[in-house]
């Protein structure tokens, strides 16, 4: 998909099959110059039909829809007429996982409801919707992450680390996808735990966690303070903290503060595996938006520990690892589907 023209609004289409929750959205865009709402639809079926037609920048999409939902829908758009796509979802029961579910279909992010569910009206929920609609309008191009490896990438050269115990990761904007197939890779017995900050909107930690624990092999676990870290556990931060490795094998949560840029925070996670790990660590950026984890693989990468960021060519937003990659902090870039195969061949030759 082509770049937009910055200097037009952007054009929206809304698909929605509440009225109510249809018109409430039409007006909040409406308020802003930037957006142009050019269509709605009340189902998935006309969803596909409009993002065809209209050709929008955009589509903002609930994933609870008749006929088609937007699950299926977002799979059809991305194969007949690739558009960026907004999940924007209740996040109640199953149909969070579904919303998650939607990012390996092609849609970019999801988000939570303005007034939804019969909650009272959220300003930090419209915020984030004007927000991540202009954002993701700006994402060059849609990419869908291939699940094979080509048989002609060569082998990664051997790479000194020092008994690796615990892997780091942290990825924003087409993370879950990218974390998801890295996680896939390691299988169900890697013998270190994984930290894992994943940005994603309030509302959707426990479903990513329940969309991770029902595709992999490995044990999925919300953190808790002083939790023992175990190997072949994935620990992922609560909502509205930071996730920290403390120095006993153990875990740190810590309460977002309104000065903090990112929750989770990448520089948080990155910062406290140095002080507690340092070169018995591994870290990875994947792909995001912005710049978080830069400063904190910074440190990690002067105690001596490997440093990993996903490339250019696999990345849906190429600004975290670019981020990292420009401070000459990354020891090796990677495609994502090779990302594991690095990992397991510095874990497995030290234990």
């Amino acid at each position: 998909m082509s770049k937009r023209n910055r200097d037009t609004p952007i054009r929206v289409l809304i698909v929605e099959d509440s009225l109510a929750q249809r018109e409430l959205l039409v007006g909040l865009l409406q308020q802003d110059d930037t957006f142009q709402v050019i269509g709605t639809a009340s189902n998935g079926r006309e969803a596909v039909e409009k993002a065809i037609a209209l050709r929008p920048d955009i589509i903002a999409m609930d994933i609870h829809l008749p006929i088609q939902d937007g699950y299926a829908a977002t799979r059809q758009i991305m194969q007949q007429s690739p558009t960026r796509i907004v999940m924007v979802s209740s996040s109640i029961g199953t149909e969070g996982v579904r919303s998650v579910e939607a990012l390996t279909a092609g849609a970019l992010a999801v988000i939570r409801k303005p007034g939804s569910m019969h909650r009272s009206y959220d300003q930090q929920d419209r915020e984030t919707l004007l927000t991540t609609l202009r954002l993701m309008a700006d994402v060059p191009v849609v990419t869908r992450h291939a699940v094979r490896r080509s048989p002609a990438e060569p082998a990664a050269p051997a790479i000194t680390t020092v008994n690796p115990q615990l892997l780091a990761i942290a990825a924003s904007t087409g993370g879950p996808v990218a974390v998801q197939l890295l996680l896939k890779g390691l299988g169900g017995d890697f013998p270190l735990p994984v930290l894992l900050v994943q940005h994603i909107a309030r509302g959707f930690v426990s479903a990513l966690a329940q969309w991770l624990d029902q595709t992999l092999d490995l044990t999925i676990c919300i953190a808790a303070q002083g939790q023992e870290l175990q190997p072949a556990h994935v620990y992922l931060a609560p909502e509205e903290h930071h996730i920290l490795a403390a120095s006993n094998h153990s875990l740190a949560i810590r309460l977002n503060k309104p000065q903090d840029r990112y929750c989770p925070s990448a520089d948080f996670l990155f910062e406290s595996v140095a002080q507690a790990y340092g070169k018995r660590s591994i870290g990875v950026v994947l792909t995001g938006m912005g710049d978080d984890g830069a400063a904190g693989m910074q440190l990690l990468h002067q105690t001596g520990a490997l440093t990993l960021a996903q490339d250019e060519a696999s990345s849906v937003v190429y600004g975290m690892p670019r981020a990292a990659f420009e401070r000459g902090v990354i020891t090796r870039v990677e495609s994502i589907q090779n990302m594991a195969p690095v990992i397991l061949q510095q874990v497995q030759k030290r234990h």
